[in-house]
């Protein structure tokens, strides 16, 4: 009954959709206020829908309605009930009626907000916003993968199944209850700046005020996709046991091409705002910002390519694809229809200008974006093509995306440091002379660290990328803290105020400029965390209980060896259903004859319902590595079984600077947060019950 309700929202939302861009564009023909009403109040109809629709999936989740095969396919009786409610993402049917959701959501807000700024977007907004509506609704009516409410049926009869399959093992991490939906408000989010950009080509708006609309649209979903991406690295990194969190997986290109495409979009709209420049770039970039997010959904729901994140074959492949197709038809005719609005309004006068940077930075992203495209399509495109199955390793990925990042990172130093419009050659020796001394400082103390720990210059292609890297970050690092305090002393010059409070409150007079900086610094840090990789070690040590052995200066002994079942009732009861047994090692890790560090490794076996048999007697392994972090490295093992001797056999890796990776990623996601708030917006700001100027024209205490 319940999925039978949810079914038919499913295709009401299907009139709705199609009803609501009829009558708005009817409006905007006839210039009939009575006709927009009706078109935006099916989008907000069509709202009430799907969220409707959401509560009835859920619900059949947490009540395991095995009449369901959605429910079927992802909740088991056994499975704890918060895994029942991410279950709502974890297929391709619950997530692309998520994504429906989420855009409707989203919609409905924009326009809200546009509203009160340029109204005349508002009835192209509702048409672009429904049209995208109209293609889920589609897919979900009609493409036999994509319907979360389909039923069991024998003849005319509704069958229901004793028990579901349960959530995917590999799902059942804490990092895979977030990580998906916050990837999906990146994904999704795009479609805002998207819809006003293409909102203003069709209304014949092109000016600097659709860049403000979007700009905070811009940055939540540019933070939403970076930390989706940290997340599933973190997964990755905790729960694969493979010592690595980032493998060029194709899924996990997927969300790192919005990505890059979205940060030149960021940087992009400043040179507009500012100059009145880069107006075509602009546009172009929001398109394949958004254009990518649907790629990404396309190759997770599609099958097309292999991946541990990625579900199975199914038809839901041409309706994206088709869909992708017209998405680019559409926004590249309003581009080139509307190009003589989009010409620049001024040339670029020096190549040694902030402007050139941004330009610079724009062309750099984007043949990252297209690099990293290239190498996740070239599989398919030789299996169509050739008849020829090939894969593309993390080595070829690594070959041009590291030296590229090394370029980005000197632009993200570099740009800070040029002017607007033209570099005077004296203002450029100033700028750029300590962030140089401190490159050359670090490059320096590093070759001296190579000699001393190798008695030779080694020329491996990854310590020199790693030296240069430590020696950039500091040129980044300089140069915005050096900014930093030139500003701070500037203020307290003027308001009289302690450097401490100064430097507080610099960051409010310009939260753009200056919390974008601490985004270039929470940049650094990651690449000073990624270039631990060029040092990583790996052995695998063959170990009774008790006994250890020495690698890389740390004693790894093997402790307790358990097995266990989960939940503990499942041992005694028989009609308790064990969701997993685990076989664990204790690890002890010692330095200097103390014991530094200590952890537990676990292989867990899950037990898979078998819907033919009825009978628990499919199995799928998991990995629980034990991670124990430093500073400086991450001590990383994984229980890979017992051998034919009854050894305890352990695969370590000693993995350099990974803590440089996950405060990188919390730095700039702490600033990112701060900076999308309406925090310290206006002329004052409140500071321990003071009012303070956010404006250093102001002296002293505002009140």
């Amino acid at each position: 009954m319940l999925a039978s309700f949810g079914a038919i929202l499913i295709n009401v939302s299907l009139g709705t959709a199609f009803l609501s861009i009829v009558a708005t564009f009817l409006g905007l023909k006839k210039r009939d206020d009575n006709y927009l009403v009706v078109g935006r109040q099916l989008l907000y109809f069509h709202f009430v829908l799907l969220a409707t629709a959401i509560v009835t999936l859920v619900i059949l989740l947490v009540k395991a309605d095995f009449s369901v095969i959605y429910v079927v396919d992802h909740v088991s009786k056994s499975l704890p009930l918060f895994y029942r409610f991410s279950a709502l993402w974890a297929g391709a049917e619950g997530s692309i009626l998520l994504w429906a959701f989420l855009l409707l959501l989203f919609a409905a807000i924009a326009i809200k907000q546009v509203e009160r700024k340029e109204p005349v977007l508002v009835p192209y907004m509702i048409i672009i916003f429904m049209f995208m509506a109209l293609f889920f609704s589609i897919l979900l009516s009609f493409s036999k993968d994509s319907d979360p409410f389909k039923v069991f049926m024998a003849g005319n009869q509704l069958m229901m199944s004793d028990e579901g399959k349960g959530l995917n093992p590999l799902l059942q991490h804490w990092a895979m209850i977030i990580h998906p939906p916050i990837l999906f408000f990146g994904y999704v989010s795009f479609a805002v700046p998207f819809a006003i950009a293409m909102a203003s080509l069709l209304a014949g708006r092109v000016n600097l005020e659709w860049t403000r609309l979007v700009r905070r649209w811009t940055l939540f979903s540019w933070f939403t996709l970076g930390l989706g991406i940290m997340l599933g690295g973190k997964w990755a990194y905790e729960e694969l046991g493979w010592g690595g969190y980032w493998a060029w997986d194709p899924v996990e290109n997927a969300s790192l091409m919005p990505w890059l495409s979205g940060t030149a979009f960021l940087h992009s709209i400043l040179v507009q705002e500012k100059r009145g420049m880069l107006k075509m770039w602009n546009m172009v970039l929001v398109s394949i910002s958004f254009t990518m997010c649907i790629f990404g959904t396309f190759l997770t729901k599609s099958g097309i390519v292999s991946s541990v994140h990625a579900f199975a074959n199914t038809d839901i492949g041409p309706f994206f694809a088709w869909y992708l197709v017209l998405i680019v038809a559409a926004s590249t005719f309003l581009i080139l229809y509307r190009k003589d609005l989009l010409k620049s309004e001024r040339p670029i006068n020096s190549f040694l200008s902030r402007e050139a940077g941004f330009l610079f930075n724009n062309v750099l992203l984007i043949v990252m974006m297209f690099t990293v495209l290239w190498g996740t399509l070239y599989p398919v495109y030789s299996e169509m093509v050739y008849n020829e199955k090939v894969s593309i390793s993390a080595i070829w990925f690594n070959r041009f995306m590291a030296p590229l990042g090394l370029a980005l990172l000197f632009l993200t130093g570099a740009g800070p440091l040029l002017a607007w419009r033209k570099t005077a050659s004296k203002t450029l020796a100033k700028n750029f002379l300590r962030p140089t001394v401190a490159f050359f400082i670090v490059l320096a103390l590093y070759i001296g660290y190579h000699l001393y720990t190798y008695k030779k210059w080694n020329l491996e292609e990854l310590h020199i990328q790693a030296g240069l890297a430590f020696a950039l970050s500091a040129f980044v690092i300089t140069g915005v803290v050096e900014e930093f305090i030139r500003t701070a002393l500037t203020r307290v010059r003027i308001t009289k105020e302690t450097f401490l409070l100064g430097f507080f409150l610099m960051f409010f007079q310009n939260k753009r400029r200056y919390l974008g900086y601490t985004v270039h610094i929470g940049l650094a840090f990651l690449f000073i965390g990624f270039s631990g990789k060029a040092f990583t070690k790996e052995t695998k040590l063959m170990l009774k209980k008790g006994e250890a052995e020495y690698f890389q200066g740390y004693l790894i002994e093997a402790g307790d060896f358990t097995q266990s079942i989960y939940p503990p009732q499942a041992m005694n009861d028989r009609n308790v259903i064990p969701l997993y047994t685990g076989q664990a090692v204790k690890i002890n890790v010692y330095k200097n004859e103390k014991l530094f560090l200590s952890g537990t490794t676990e292989v867990r076996t899950y037990f898979i319902y078998d819907l033919s048999t009825g009978k628990y007697d499919g199995q799928q392994p998991t990995s629980e590595p034990a991670i124990m972090s430093t500073l400086w490295e991450d001590v990383y093992v994984q229980f890979g079984g017992i051998d034919e001797s009854g050894n305890l056999v352990l695969q370590v890796w000693i993995n350099p600077l990974i803590s440089w990776v996950w405060f990188g990623f919390i730095f700039y996601n702490v600033f990112l947060i701060i900076l999308l708030l309406p925090i310290g917006e206006k002329r004052n700001i409140s500071l321990f019950g003071k009012e303070y100027s956010t404006s250093p024209v102001y002296t002293g205490n505002a009140a």
